[in-house]
This record gives structure tokens, sequence and C-alpha cells, in this order.
């Protein structure tokens, strides 16, 4: 029992109450002893009970520490007090909305012993529901919202590509850019002490920023989608669409950070997308897909109207408009055909097209601020 390492797991958290008694019950139950494990929270200044239910906690469970971060700016600080407390030969992380199952750390730490060059593990992200009614959670979990699997195209067990280009695409946090959510991931020792056992100080994309640092350090990631995290999403659409602003909005950080001076446009309609390099004194990535195209061809074809109310002419590319809008507006919202239950297919796409806008608009929001270019991607 004593040849098992020793494992911190680090869980930032502000505000989290509705989630918090279930994420505890859940790490205590995992199968690891526990005096070869600490759980190490950083609370970034709650306002909420949070605080006082692990206060609760830690007067039944010396494993479990605290550390406050008044008024912390990003998930990033708050891990980053949390990381100077852990004592751990390798260091978990998860959020306090997760609920990581049994065997979770047993299944993340098995790549660090087939391969010392394994700095970090990531495992599979699903969805945990505490409401059958709430359609947003159900959304999330029917779209399979967070799921790892996929990322670089890498579907099952196995390695993540290492960084070869600096394209924005690579590092930028979107589906082929190779990081971790810090949501279920673990980190060597050696990993971590390797970038200065930090994450960056910028209020978003530290997970990003991180994952890549150990790549460029020298060290693999793998992924491991039998260690297992269950996500307790969202549960409003306002909080859900603001979740995907911040994404948004850290996307052109990271671009601006780590990519080099090029501008790449990406035509989402292959596994690997159609992809276009050029070099450009402002950096940056365009994104193009259903979404773009429906709101193009939708915005020709009301031109086209207006045009032909003043001139009284009917072109042949009104119709054209009309088609090539109803053909991508389909594709975009065709997805949504799958979801049950089958009478709530309005409320469905109405989630999809609002989460894609903020989406948008923080990606807009991120370029403006970072100073690069950047169009996000249709869902």
């Amino acid at each position: 029992m004593n040849d098992l390492p020793f494992i911190s797991i680090i869980n930032p958290i502000r505000n989290v109450e509705r989630t918090l008694e279930t994420n505890l019950k859940f790490l205590l139950d995992i199968d690891y002893p526990k005096d070869r494990m600490e759980i190490v929270f950083g609370d970034g200044g709650s306002t909420d009970k949070t605080v006082d239910i692990i206060s609760k906690w830690q007067k039944k469970y010396e494993l479990i520490k605290l550390v406050i971060v008044p008024n912390s700016k990003s998930p990033g600080e708050a891990r980053n007090a949390a990381l100077k407390m852990a004592n751990g030969d390798y260091i978990l992380f998860t959020d306090g909305d997760c609920a990581p199952r049994k065997d979770w750390t047993k299944k993340i730490l098995e790549p660090f012993f087939k391969d010392p060059q394994i700095g970090m593990v990531g495992g599979e992200i699903h969805t945990m529901r505490t409401n059958p009614n709430n359609d947003v959670e159900a959304y999330c979990e029917q779209t399979k919202f967070l799921m790892v699997s996929g990322r670089c195209l890498l579907r099952n067990e196995g390695y993540y590509p290492n960084i070869t280009k600096d394209l924005p695409h690579e590092v930028n946090g979107n589906i082929h850019s190779p990081f971790f959510a810090t949501a279920n991931a673990a980190v060597s020792k050696a990993a971590a002490d390797a970038i200065g056992r930090e994450f960056w100080h910028e209020i978003t994309s530290e997970d990003v920023d991180f994952s890549l640092r150990i790549l460029k350090a020298g060290f693999k990631l793998y992924f491991k989608p039998s260690a297992i995290v269950d996500h307790m999403h969202r549960v409003t659409l306002q909080a859900y669409c603001k979740q995907l602003y911040g994404y948004g909005f850290g996307h052109p950080l990271a671009v601006q950070k780590h990519a080099k001076d090029v501008i790449e446009m990406q035509f989402q309609y292959t596994p690997t997308y159609i992809t276009f390099v050029a070099p450009f004194p402002i950096k940056g990535i365009i994104y193009i897909g259903d979404f773009h195209f429906m709101h193009v061809f939708g915005l020709a074809f009301i031109i086209n109207i207006i045009q032909t109310l003043f001139t009284g002419n009917i072109t042949i590319w009104l119709p054209i408009w009309l088609a090539l809008f109803g053909f991508f507006k389909y594709r975009y919202f065709s997805p949504m055909l799958r979801l049950d239950p089958k009478s709530k297919l309005f409320t469905w796409a109405k989630i999809r097209y609002i989460s894609n806008w903020a989406l948008m608009k923080g990606g807009f929001k991120g370029a403006k601020t970072f100073g690069v270019i950047y169009l996000e991607s249709s869902w």
C-alpha cells in the first residue's frame, strides 16, 4: 500500500455551493488510500457558503486542505496558491463542479508508469445530471459538451501530437489543439517543476498554456479515456453562454502568446479541416463553417430583397441566395434532430444558436483585447 505514490488533488473553486457537496463525496469515495493523498482547495474569493462547506468537511477529514485567494482573477491564480501547498509526486486536477469516478486516480496514473516521458495525462469528461428536467443539462449531455474524445483526431487511448509549426489552430485551445482541461488532468511533479510549477497569470486559457508549456519542455501528453470525471454543467442558458463567452475570449489570447506570425483560414468540412496559411503582420485564425455561411447567404438574400423593393427587378441571385441560406441553415441545425425529446427541437436549436453566438462574441472581444485576428468556429 505504501508503494503507491503520494498524490495531491488540486481543486480551484469559487461560489460552487450548488455542486460542492457532491464533489466532496465523490472525491472522498475515490479508491485510493487516504494516507497517500491530499485534497487541496484553492478558493478564489467565494461569497456564498462554499468556504463554510469545506470547513465543515475539514473537521472530519485531515486530508482536506484549503487556501483562500481573495478576489482571485482566474482559476489559474487559485490553482497556483493550491500548487504551492501540494506535496504529491503526482498532481491531479479537477473542479468543484466535477465528480471523479471511483477508479479515477488509478486510471489516470497508469500511463506515467509506462513511459517516464509522459508529463501530463488527461481523462474523459462525461455529464452528471443534477436535474432530470433541466434543458441546458440535457442539451450538454446529448451534444457531449466538454468531451475530450476527438480532440486532435484522437478518439481512443494514446499520445497527443506534438506542436510542430506553432500555427494558430495548434495553440488556440480549440478542437485540434493538444491540451487537457484541468477538470480532468494529472501532471507529474517533474513536468510541473520543469515549467515553474505555475499556471500563467492571465485571466483565461491557463489550462491551454499549461499543457503547451509541458509539451515544449520535452514531455508528452497522453489521453486516458477510462479515467473519467463526470461534470455538472451549468443549469441556465445565461450561465452556459457566459462559460462559452469565456472560452471564446481566451482563444485569441492563446494565439497571441503561442502562435507564429501567420494568418490561417480553416474550412470546417473535413476531420482535419481545409487549411490555408500565409505570413501576416497580425497573427490570427478565421474559421468558416455552416454557422458563418448561413449568415452570409442570409444577409445576401436580405440585401437582394431590399434591392428588389427599390428597383422592382428580381434577379437570378435571389433564389440562389435563398437556396444557399436554406442549405446551410439545415446543415447547421440538423444535428438537433437527433436530440430527445423531439418535441423540444426548437429549444435545442435555440440553445445551439445562442451559445454559438456567445462563443463568437467572446472571440471578437478577445481579438480586440489581445490584438489578433480571430473569427470563432461554427458548432
